[in-house]
């Protein structure tokens, strides 16, 4: 993947964003067009006197406004159309280099494993879905949960993988289910397939308490 979109895909952009079959002219004028988007100066700070050359072109316009359009004058109205394609490209080129970082930050468009979490006899109605991605620091673990009970005082959530014999890692703690919850693994999900939340306490025992709220099987994508 390059930083640039090459002159071909701004064509592309451009023809996209007309919104219609172009004639001729138009079509003509394509690789102009993407030049002109290529080159650095066309997003350049404008200058301090643009203002009184917009009032000034305004102003003339309105003194023609009662001459019929020439042939000329309607090619000219009909190429102004341009400017409004432009910022539809510059637009789609802003959008695109966001998604483009977005996926060189994540190292892929999607997880490598997911899970559906239910909700267990101590919390009617919860439920969280997570997305789990391997990266060189682990397996990053993104848990949307909702409608998890309040907690007393002192009470905090924590995550666990398990595996198929019954033992527990921790990834993580959290303490409501407002938002998006990250946590982490330093084991695969592939050897502990079951995704779990209890409610703890700080009471100097690092085992679980056995206080399920969600359960749910880890898949590979």
């Amino acid at each position: 993947m390059t930083d640039q979109p090459t002159n071909e895909e701004r064509e592309r952009l451009i023809a996209d964003a007309h919104g219609g079959r172009l004639d001729s002219g138009e079509a003509a004028e394509l690789p102009l067009l993407a030049d002109v988007l290529a080159d650095s100066s066309t997003w350049s700070e404008p200058g301090p006197g643009l203002e009184d050359a917009v009032v000034r072109a305004v102003a003339e316009a309105d003194a023609t406004a009662t001459k019929p359009p020439t042939r000329v004058a309607r090619r000219q109205a009909k190429s102004r159309r341009w400017p409004r394609v432009l910022v539809s490209v510059a637009a789609a080129a802003v959008i695109a280099t966001v998604v483009a970082t977005v996926l060189v930050t994540r190292g892929g468009t999607s997880p490598d494993f997911e899970a559906r979490l239910t909700a267990t006899g101590s919390a009617p109605g919860a439920h969280a879905n997570a997305d789990i991605t391997h990266n060189d620091a682990g397996f990053e673990i993104e848990l949307y949960p909702e409608r998890l009970p309040a907690l007393r005082d002192g009470e905090f959530y924590q995550a666990w993988l398990k595996s198929s014999a019954g033992a527990l890692v921790p990834v993580g703690t959290f303490s409501s289910s407002d938002g998006r919850v990250t946590l982490w693994s330093g084991v695969s999900p592939k050897d502990f397939p079951t995704l779990t939340v209890t409610i703890e306490a700080p009471d100097n025992d690092q085992t679980s308490s056995g206080r399920r709220v969600l359960t749910g099987e880890v898949r590979a994508t």
